[in-house]
């Protein structure tokens, strides 16, 4: 559920024109037709309906306070609540007659993984970073400049236009990712976590239209993004639902655009021979001594973690598309842990490492740490 204490907490007086600009690529999640702002008298109605019990949250939970701003469908039987210019766009939210309501489809693993965005991941520690960067990123300046170059390799694959699409976007937690922005008009930030798109919404102003949506269902219309992008995310999905919200991307973009996927292995074999070597090598110096363990971080308590291997995505996303297999990132961040020294030695080495990523795309995405998918859509 989305947590009551960060409604209204974001106070930047926007003016929602981005909203009202974009209304025509929105579609209700459940029925898919088309939305329209209510007025003031059907605000009205609603909310008399809300405070008698006659209408509640689409899960059968109460709506909560007054609603002053919302989305409707045509038949009026559908409302979303907009929260500071965020629209509330997930099914389980959607305010209908009780008569309509329905047990709640979301799984438990996604309501996990919104309960730790919410309470923890986008939550600032003491330093002022995000927890969830510092748990999953490494901080240290050889290591990050790195993997903003690794970022870069994002930018150079989006083609521009008006809507670029930003799923699972996060606050936009890294300065680089301001970049995706650059060649397109608004940038669609869809999010399960209501703080990370308050977040967002500081950084990119009216230059981002806010969506409170699942990935697996989006609430946009078919072929109408530009560009569709989805970092580190949907390996955190159950792993039933990862080919749906792979097609439900594909499913939005405009024919002749692109979806880039930034994914995660299992594991990885480059990683695991590395660390074999490593380790013998370092039984020879030490005998009893351990390598750390290669491929990926364990994940954060309640966080759910679901990455696939290689024949997973040759049998569900390379089988029925064209997509080509890069590399975002060949190294694990145990690899880090070890090799990435803050000195002269680290920085050469991740040098070398990048360098041969760059050269050697498609290898480094079939047997490194940290794929990126690039799916063209046929222009018919």
């Amino acid at each position: 559920m989305v947590d009551g204490s960060l409604q209204g907490s974001y106070t930047a007086g926007m003016s929602g024109t981005t909203l009202c600009a974009c209304l025509d690529v929105l579609r209700c999640p459940i029925s898919g037709s088309e939305l329209a702002l209510m007025t003031e008298a059907e605000l009205r109605t609603l909310n008399t309906r809300i405070l008698s019990g006659e209408w509640v949250h689409r899960d059968g939970s109460q709506a909560q306070g007054s609603v002053t701003r919302a989305l409707r469908t045509g038949n009026g039987r559908i409302a979303y609540r907009i929260e500071e210019d965020i629209a509330w766009l997930l099914s389980s939210l959607a305010i209908v007659p009780r008569s309509d309501s329905v047990a709640d489809d979301l799984a438990p693993e996604k309501k996990a993984v919104q309960s730790f965005y919410d309470e923890y991941g986008w939550c600032r520690n003491e330093s002022g970073s995000y927890n969830d960067t510092s748990a999953f990123n490494e901080m240290r300046g050889v290591v990050r400049d790195y993997q903003r170059r690794c970022n870069e390799r994002i930018v150079r694959q989006l083609c521009g236009g008006r809507f670029l699409l930003d799923v699972a976007s996060g606050p936009i937690p890294h300065p680089e990712y301001l970049e995706h922005s650059r060649f397109f008009d608004v940038r669609i930030c869809i999010d399960f976590s209501i703080r990370a798109l308050c977040e967002a919404r500081q950084r990119l102003g009216d230059g981002g239209l806010y969506l409170l949506g699942d990935i697996t269902r989006l609430p946009l219309a078919s072929a109408t993004i530009d560009s569709a992008i989805s970092l580190h995310t949907i390996y955190h999905l159950p792993s039933k639902e990862q080919a749906a919200a792979i097609d439900e991307l594909e499913r939005v973009t405009r024919p002749g655009g692109r979806v880039i996927v930034v994914y995660t292995w299992r594991t990885s074999a480059l990683m695991q021979i590395l660390f074999r070597v490593r380790g013998m090598a370092g039984k020879v110096r030490h005998l009893f001594r351990r390598p750390a363990p290669p491929g990926n971080p364990k994940p954060m308590p309640g966080l759910f973690f679901c990455p696939q291997d290689h024949a997973w995505f040759v049998r569900e996303v390379a089988a029925r598309r064209r997509v080509k297999l890069l590399t975002w990132s060949a190294v694990s961040t145990a690899f880090h842990s070890r090799f990435s020294s803050e000195d002269r030695r680290g920085r050469a080495t991740l040098a070398v490492v990048y360098r041969l990523e760059d050269w050697f795309p498609r290898f480094f995405g079939r047997f490194g740490q940290y794929p990126m998918f690039v799916l063209d859509k046929p222009r018919r």
